[in-house]
Parts: structure tokens; C-alpha cells; sequence
């Protein structure tokens, strides 16, 4: 994976010459630099991306949107057309593409269209050149991923006074703390995203241990519920993958679920009314179990054994959960009493107020402290 302050290519110095990325300290003294340059934090994930910048008014903007792109024929032109984010998956659900759907990009095209889609993201929400930008990026696990991340960096249009990236899952536990106290503790982060569950814990900005799984992820919930639709329905209602996803984010609650009514317009039956009771919470239940059973089985005994320190460190700390699946209430208490009935002792699990926008506030902070505090 690429380290958390692991710069990404040439294009990781900063104007002046002096590396992207860093606290700089001089005699345990902050120094702050006037900067005109805007900090910006950017997290593309494989369903959502987020970006978070500085407005006008002294607050955030936070645009949040689908990684995703459609192609279609102009009927005026004949030429191929490009339509990105919500728009193309609401118009075009049945063959939007997500192009980090498996994560980085991992071909030529793929790389070019997640390209065109920062450049996207750039026009339409009139991203300043003269910018700072720390991307949030999920965990690389080939040299190819890498590769291709380093491309993508590079090829910005923004990001003049500086590009870094660091860890997904280091950035989504830094709202959970004050500032960037995240800097200086030992902890561990479980970032439960659409494709992957990444599970690291991370000494001083450093990763320690890092475990990234794909068969425990977002996505598989979805394809689960779709699939429970269909059975619980007798195959009457087939939702694509975008309804089973807002199923998911609308309705799962280990708080307080409620059974979910629907209706849609079937062929020789006209409007079909529907009840969901089972079909959401089963595979999410199912989801957290095999969380808590990663942890305990692929990620506990590994880190005990080369850092056993640490692993008793880790389990006396908050542990952090970030990530779109993170969202859904009750998930975290539900996570923390199985932990703590797994290992006979207490443990606590926090995470911040919206896990799914903590990564790219996190790289956000970053790069806002890199540009007022950078030598």
C-alpha cells in the first residue's frame, strides 16, 4: 500500500521545493506561513468520491458524488458523450460504469476516465489551480495500483501548490479526533468501504499492521439485498444494485428497523405494492459478524505476534470505524459488544459523526495544516 506519507511522484513538491507532505516543527514551535493557496481534501472512493475546500463565507463546502461515468450516443451529433456522478447512475443504471469498483485502477482505460472525472469534478465545482491537495486513497496492493495512482496524481490540473496522498483509512480517523491529534497516537482503524475492508493500525502516522480484505465489503450487502428482494417478493421485484445500495443507506438500522414498503409497476399487474422486512438488516447482520470475525481471526493474532506492545496499546484505545457501512445506526455499539464479549474486556469503538465524509475531511486538515504550518 502506498504509506501514509508516502508522496506520490515528482509532482509531491511543492512549489517552493520542499516536500508536500509533513508537520514541520522548528525547536517544538509551530511556525505559520500566509499562504494564498487552497486546501483541499479529496477522497475517490470505488462508489463516492468526496471533496472538501474552503468557502467564502469562512466554512466547508462538501460535495459528495458517485465515482461513476455513463457513455452515450448524442442523437444530435452521433458522437459518444460522457455523463458523470449521480447524473449518469440515476439516468444510465443499467451501464454506469464505476471505474474503482476494484479498487485503483488497474487498466490504461480506466485510469483515463477516472482522470476525466477529477477534471469533471474540477469544472463544475471550479476547483482553483493554486491549491493544495491531499487525496485520501484506498489500500495499494500491486505495483500496477500504484503505478496508475501515481499517474492519476500527476495528471491533475490542481493541486499547483502541492499533492500528497495518504491512507483512506488513517484520513477517515482523524475527524474522530481533535485537529490531527491522530498524528501523534497509536490506534486502529477498520475502514469499511464499498469494495474492501481495510483493517490498519497506525503508530504516530505510521502503519504498523494493515490487513485488506475483499470478501468482506459494501457491495457483497448489496448484491445480498438484492437478491433477498427477489426471494421475499417470490421473484415478482428484481432492484438493481443502486436501489439495493439506498435500501441499505435509507433503511438499515440496528437501532430501530422498521419493515420497508415499496411499490412498482409490473407487466399484467400494474402497480405492485411490496413489504421488506428481512431482506436488509440479514445481510447486514451477516456483514458486521464477518467483520468481527476478521478482526478477531485475520488481524488480532497476526498483530500480537510481531507487535505485541502495540496490540495491548490498541485494545486499551478507541477503535476507529470510517467508511460509507460505518453510517448505519447502532453499527459501531453493535461492533464494540461483540469485541468486547470476543475478548472478555471492554472495548470501545467511536467513529466520527459522518464516517462516510471522514476521510476526505481528513485530508482536508491535512493539507490545510501543511499550507499554514508548512517550512
Amino acid at each position: 500500500m502506498v504509506e501514509p506519507n508516502d508522496n506520490i511522484g515528482n509532482d509531491t513538491m511543492a512549489d517552493d521545493g520542499n516536500p508536500a507532505y509533513g508537520f514541520a516543527e522548528n525547536n517544538n514551535t509551530m511556525r505559520k506561513r500566509s499562504t494564498d493557496s487552497i486546501p483541499i481534501g479529496l477522497k475517490i472512493g470505488s462508489t463516492r468520491t468526496v471533496l472538501v475546500m474552503p468557502n467564502y463565507e469562512g466554512s466547508l463546502d462538501i460535495v459528495r458524488t458517485l465515482t461513476c461515468v455513463a457513455k452515450y450516443r448524442d442523437l444530435f451529433t452521433g458522437k459518444l458523450a460522457t455523463k458523470f456522478g449521480d447524473e449518469a447512475a440515476e439516468e444510465y443504471a443499467d451501464s454506469v460504469y464505476f471505474m474503482f469498483r476494484a479498487g485503483l485502477p488497474q487498466d490504461d482505460d480506466s485510469v483515463k476516465l477516472a482522470a476525466q472525472f477529477i477534471e469533471y469534478l474540477v469544472y463544475k465545482y471550479n476547483i482553483p489551480e493554486n491549491s493544495y491537495v491531499t487525496l485520501a486513497h484506498p489500500a495499494v496492493e500491486n505495483d500496477r495500483g500504484r503505478k496508475n495512482l501515481k499517474e492519476i496524481i500527476s495528471g491533475m490540473s490542481i493541486g499547483r501548490a502541492g499533492r500528497q496522498a495518504w491512507s483512506e483509512a488513517f484520513c477517515g480517523a482523524i475527524p474522530a479526533f481533535d485537529g490531527l491529534d491522530a498524528i501523534k497516537k497509536t490506534f486502529m482503524s477498520v475502514n469499511m468501504g464499498s469494495t474492501t475492508l481495510e483493517m490498519s493500525v497506525f503508530r504516530n502516522g505510521e502503519p504498523v499492521h494493515t490487513v485488506t480484505l475483499g470478501t468482506i465489503s459494501g457491495n457483497i450487502v448489496d448484491r445480498k439485498i438484492r437478491l433477498g428482494v427477489q426471494n421475499e417478493t417470490q421473484g415478482i421485484v428484481n432492484i438493481d444494485l443502486n436501489t439495493a445500495r439506498k435500501y441499505k443507506e435509507e433503511f438499515a438500522n440496528f437501532i430501530d428497523y422498521k419493515p420497508v414498503y415499496d411499490s412498482v409497476h409490473i407487466h399484467d399487474k400494474g402497480q405492485y405494492g411490496f413489504k421488506i422486512e428481512k431482506s436488509i438488516m440479514k445481510p447486514v447482520e451477516e456483514y458486521v459478524n464477518n467483520v468481527v470475525e476478521a478482526i478477531m481471526e485475520n488481524f488480532f493474532p497476526q498483530l500480537a505476534q510481531d507487535h505485541y506492545q502495540t496490540y495491548k496499546r490498541v485494545l486499551s484505545e478507541p477503535i476507529i470505524l470510517t467508511g460509507g457501512m460505518a453510517c448505519i445506526p447502532g453499527l459501531k455499539e453493535r461492533i464494540q459488544q461483540l469485541l468486547s464479549d470476543e475478548l472478555e474486556q471492554k472495548v470501545t469503538v467511536i467513529s466520527s459523526d459522518r464516517p462516510d465524509l471522514a476521510p476526505a475531511i481528513g485530508a482536508y486538515r491535512i493539507s490545510e495544516y501543511t499550507l499554514q504550518y508548512r517550512e
